[in-house]
């Protein structure tokens, strides 16, 4: 079965906002279908009224109307263009309304049958609307690149000229000075004109930079193209007396204005670009001066003229206005320049002042620069100690290398905190100590010590004594007092690196006896007992030696809490921990296996010589209950296990189950008594290993 595809039509077009977008004058295909609706009027005139005079004013009218709508279309680009885009536009507005003057009497004269204006003043009035044309090519690209006054400035001389060529149109015989078969060869005034805008248009792109300015004048070259295609053939329709074809030709008229509102309509504003100032050159400057002159000299050539016609007044008075317009011109400019020189002469005063400045700061920064690497190494070399003790060694060459011509000596607060013991020194001894307190001052100029207080964690930690040691060379006073403080600030800065250091170690430390002490007994943990015996079994294996392993319990442990308390149940625990402590070797290690168990490893020692360390420990458990009396509320007895390698097995990781297996055994007798486990044959081993540990 065939599929019947269903293309959705989109129903946005004949929504009312969309109808509403598509009816406003900011649209140009609304605009286009405007200017065909008024061109299709105007044929329908024709077709209605014929060619006559009817007809023909009838399509004059539309023609004014066409005009009309150019100038919409101009002025509502002239009202969201900014800068130089809204004089260009503002001209071209102006252009059309030039056009409109002579198009308006036209319609009047032809509807009214009228003689408003003769045929040449007609045209001349038709060509006027090259002056804003020729305006508009004088405007500069950027608003920046030039005072905004001095941009009006020349656009006033600019109008002056212009007005004077273009009235000279009605004064001059400019038709009458052309060749004799100048009209035969369709040339004529318009023509001319129009053959001149488009040759400046092009003039003016060679010199266009920014790609907006190109955009304007390209847009301004169609309209001028489209006026001067019209007018040529328009003018040669005329040449040849067609009267049907130039009444009909008044279509073709409407063409420049269709033009004219369409490249203003489709015009959008550039985004705005970073501004570059632009490298003035010898020939701006050459070609701006050659403008001035020309403009000069057309003055003069329009003065005799102008005298004959209108009188000297009037002249002189044009004259005076358009050498006024120059001063005006040159004042500004003048004045900016000896502005510019003084700021110039005033920003390289500052400038040498600055680089003086600037070289005594980097000789500084480099001399700080140095001191901060000494401090970082010291802090790198601090926080790699792995003690108080390492650390300490490291302090005096570094300090003496940060703080020459200085001695000093660290001290830190002992444990009860109430005093500072000298830790570390570096240069000869110092002259006086003085007391220690935890004042921070500067380098006394006497040469007496200063102490810096060493203090971390808003808690104090020592102090650092430093003192001049009397060999520095004579210099100024500033000289001396900016050393001193140099002194002080790196002194202070390495204090707060010794500080932090010796809180991290201190940290370090206190964090690892947490890790590795049982906090209620001060005895080893389980955790760290682990690590020892995975020590002790590979130093055994190597050596050949034994390793016993005694595992002891407190009997009746939990009938003690409940009858005397958990309190009582503590001191138990550490006495019997004290107890511990004061039976082993230095070489042995104690440790809470957890509750009220404990664990003794013994290197280096037999099961028989481990039975008679345990029956030692049990019996110092009685004798010190009786020589602390009143101490514990009830004496405390233990059962032990004890297990050896190799005599009870040779696998290290039964050991401790062996141990507790006797200490099992040892519960079961009675208590209070040394168990010792027996010697494991291979099935006994196997079945061990497979048993789940005791609970």
């Amino acid at each position: 079965m065939a599929t019947v595809m269903v293309t959705p039509v989109s129903a946005d077009i004949t929504s009312p906002r969309s109808l509403d977008r598509f009816r406003s004058l900011h649209n140009p295909r609304f605009v286009t279908v405007l200017f065909v609706v008024l061109m299709a009027l105007q044929a329908l005139g024709y077709l209605t009224f014929g060619t006559g005079r009817l007809g023909n004013g009838v399509s004059e009218f539309i023609l004014v109307l066409h005009n009309f709508l150019a100038i919409a279309c101009g002025w509502i680009v002239f009202r969201r263009a900014r800068g130089t885009a809204a004089l260009f536009w503002f001209l071209f507005v102006v252009s059309l309304l030039i056009l409109q003057i002579p198009q308006a009497l036209g319609a009047y004269d032809t509807l009214f049958a009228q003689s408003t204006l003769s045929d040449s003043t007609w045209r001349v009035l038709f060509c006027l609307y090259g002056a804003p044309i020729l305006m508009i090519l004088f405007l500069p690209e950027m608003d920046r690149e030039r005072l905004r006054s001095e941009v009006f400035l020349d656009l006033f001389q600019v109008t002056i000229v212009v007005s004077l060529t273009f009235t000279s149109l009605f004064l001059l015989p400019v038709q009458q000075m052309l060749p004799p078969d100048a009209l035969l060869r369709n040339i004529s005034v318009s023509n001319l004109e129009s053959i001149f805008l488009l040759v400046a248009v092009a003039v003016r792109l060679l010199f266009a930079r920014g790609p907006s300015t190109r955009d304007l004048l390209f847009r301004l070259g169609r309209f001028l193209v489209t006026c001067a295609v019209v007018t040529y053939f328009g003018n040669w329709i005329d040449l040849h007396h067609y009267a049907t074809a130039s009444a009909w030709f008044d279509l073709g008229w409407a063409l420049p204005y269709v033009a004219a509102g369409l490249v203003a309509l489709t015009w959008t504003a550039p985004a705005e670009m970073p501004h570059s100032p632009v490298q003035a050159s010898f020939l701006s400057f050459l070609t701006t001066n050659l403008v001035l002159v020309a403009v000069l000299f057309s003055i003069d050539l329009l003065m005799d003229r102008w005298k004959e016609a209108h009188g000297g007044i009037l002249t002189n008075l044009t004259v005076s206005v358009s050498l006024l317009a120059f001063t005006v011109r040159l004042a500004p400019t003048q004045y900016y320049q000896q502005r510019e020189i003084a700021e110039r002469k005033a920003v390289q005063d500052e400038l040498l002042q600055a680089n003086e400045t600037i070289s005594g700061l980097l000789e500084d920064a480099r001399i700080e620069t140095s001191a901060i690497t000494q401090i970082n190494e010291l802090g790198n070399l601090l926080q790699a100690s792995a003690s108080r003790e390492d650390a300490f060694r490291a302090i005096p060459e570094r300090l003496a290398r940060l703080l020459p011509g200085t001695r000093g000596q660290l001290s830190v607060l002992n444990t009860s905190r109430n005093r500072a013991e000298p830790a570390a020194a570096w240069g000869e001894r110092l002259l006086q100590s003085g007391d220690v307190t935890t004042d921070a001052v500067a380098l006394r100029s006497d040469g007496s010590p200063v102490n810096i207080p060493l203090v971390a964690n808003g808690e104090a930690i020592g102090v650092l004594t430093i003192q001049d040691d009397g060999d520095t060379v004579e210099t100024s006073e500033a000289t001396h007092t900016n050393e001193r403080n140099r002194s002080k600030q790196l002194a202070s800065a390495a204090a707060d690196q010794i500080a932090l250091t010796i809180a991290n170690l201190d940290l370090r430390e206190a964090l690892r006896v947490q890790a590795t002490r049982d906090p209620l007994t001060s005895l080893h943990n389980r955790r760290y007992m682990q690590e020892f015996l995975e020590h002790e079994i590979h130093r055994t294996r190597r050596r050949g030696r034994s390793l016993a392993v005694m595992l002891l319990d407190i009997d009746h442990f939990k009938r003690y809490n409940d009858t005397f308390g958990h309190p009582a149940g503590d001191e138990a625990l550490r006495f019997v921990a004290e107890t511990l402590l004061s039976s082993v070797r230095a070489e042995d290690l104690a440790v809470r296996y957890g509750g009220e168990e404990f664990v003794i490893l013994l290197p280096e020692c037999t099961l028989q010589q481990a039975a008679v360390r345990g029956e030692e420990i049990r019996n110092r458990l009685k004798e010190l209950y009786l020589a602390r009396p009143g101490e514990l509320p009830a004496p405390v007895t233990a059962s032990i296990g004890v297990a050896a390698f190799p005599e009870t097995t040779d696998q290290f990781e039964l050991l401790l189950k062996c141990a507790d297996h006797a200490l099992y055994q040892a519960k079961h007798a009675g208590r209070d008594r040394v168990a010792v486990a027996q010697a494991l044959d291979a099935a006994s081993a196997w079945g061990m290993s497979a048993a789940a540990p005791r609970p």
